[in-house]
């Protein structure tokens, strides 16, 4: 059993003080409704002990509910492309199309499953111990860095003795940093506390009502959460790593620098170093702290002697680049006379192309007296073909004439031989 305060279930405006048999829970303005409405007196409605806002309501599954656009219908079936449970009739008159994606509560297949409630419950409680994990090691991390914190202040105050007068300031702005470190740390200490509570009561939450959905036998309740539980605890999961990524613990570190404290000693000038070290790595858990100091060992005497070695390679660059402008203005020269050679050339090619457009105009006019003379075969050639065809006598005449006159010569020849 479980107690809540639900809404009324024909106007979802007002809490349910009664309840309707047909209806379902009733609001005072629907029970008003019943009370003179010719249409409801067939129903059968009671009210809620003393009229309470918060009534103990006894817990039914989805498939004893009704449906909000059909209050006399109950939501047997669950819709999964509209992620809604539904009616009869809003099976039939909105999701037609979705026929194949209706799942029947009522079917014997929806039932509790135990063996996926200790899953969800393992996956629960592997949960909850990943949170109190991350919580342990926020608090050990909190101590830790206060002792470091606290063991920086000591070493700026040492190094505050060693120079009093002239490093007040600066050992002030230190320690402000320090503490503003430490601060940062506490804050990411509560945020990391709070999301862990947060997480933690969620998960309970959740167990609840998986325990309270199979006590009751509510299979349809436990299937509908039952598809989502995976994603939920997948998106918990998520923002732990996030929560580890984005709020990390920072350490501060101080050390001395003892390369600028003897030039301090030499000339008192003012010398002191704050290193901040950050934790963290790709998977969120908290590392050693890691430093990445270059360790000058070189005195302001000797830094002098670098710089005159490094004033004397500036020297020698110079005469270099000096160099290079020679040898730079020689190939400019260079490039001069190759660009009168490229224009000379130039004038060449100029020529050439004149030339070739004389020959390519001499070749055109070839052409055409070519295309013209071949027009002048064509025509004489037909001219050859139609002449016979026009004339057959005299082909036959010449052809006489021309056996008549081997016929002379025929008989020459006997006359002759004889």
């Amino acid at each position: 059993m479980a107690s809540k305060q639900i809404q009324c279930e024909m106007c979802s405006n007002e809490n349910a003080i009664g309840y309707c048999k047909t209806c379902g829970y009733l609001g005072e303005t629907c029970i008003d409704i019943h009370k003179i409405g010719k249409m409801f007196k067939t129903h059968n409605v009671s009210l809620n002990e003393e009229n309470n806002d918060n009534p103990k309501i006894t817990m039914r599954d989805i498939t004893e509910e009704r449906c909000k656009q059909h209050p006399t219908e109950r939501t047997i079936f669950l819709c999964k492309n509209h992620d809604s449970v539904i009616c009869g009739r809003c099976l039939h008159s909105e999701h037609h199309s979705c026929i194949k994606e209706v799942v029947d509560l009522l079917h014997g297949d929806i039932n509790i499953d135990c063996d996926k409630v200790n899953t969800m419950k393992s996956l629960f409680n592997e949960l909850k111990a990943d949170i109190l994990f991350l919580k342990d090691e926020a608090e050990h991390s909190k101590e830790s860095y206060k002792n470091n914190a606290d063991q920086c202040v000591e070493d700026c105050m040492e190094l505050r003795n060693k120079i009093i007068q002239r490093v007040d300031e600066l050992t002030s702005s230190i320690k402000d940093g320090i503490r503003e470190r430490y601060e940062e740390n506490i804050n990411t200490f509560s945020h990391i506390t709070k999301m862990c509570d947060e997480k933690i009561k969620w998960c309970d939450n959740e167990e609840i009502k998986i325990d309270d959905f199979v006590d009751n036998k509510m299979a349809g309740r436990l299937f509908l959460v039952s598809r989502h539980f995976e994603k939920e605890v997948s998106d918990a999961r998520s923002h732990l790593k996030e929560i580890k990524h984005i709020h990390t613990f920072k350490g501060i570190g101080f050390k001395e620098n003892k390369v600028i404290l003897k030039c301090v000693f030499e000339d008192l000038e003012e010398v002191c170093e704050q290193h901040e070290e950050v934790t963290g790595s790709d998977d969120g858990h908290a590392n050693d702290v890691v430093a990445f100091i270059t360790e000058i060992n070189k005195t302001r005497r000797e830094l002098t002697a670098l710089l005159k070695k490094a004033r004397n390679e500036l020297d020698e660059s110079e005469k270099a680049r000096q160099s290079l402008s020679d040898e730079l203005k020689q190939v400019k020269q260079d490039l001069d006379k190759s660009e009168k050679t490229r224009q000379s050339l130039c004038g060449k090619l100029k020529q050439v192309k004149q030339d070739l457009d004389k020959s390519e105009k001499a070749r055109m006019d070839i052409e055409a007296e070519l295309k013209g003379t071949k027009e002048d075969l064509n025509r004489v050639e037909r001219e050859r073909v139609i002449m016979p065809a026009k004339f057959p006598h005299i082909e036959d005449h010449l052809n006489f004439k021309l056996s008549l006159n081997d016929f002379v010569l025929y008989r020459e020849s006997t006359d002759w031989n004889s």
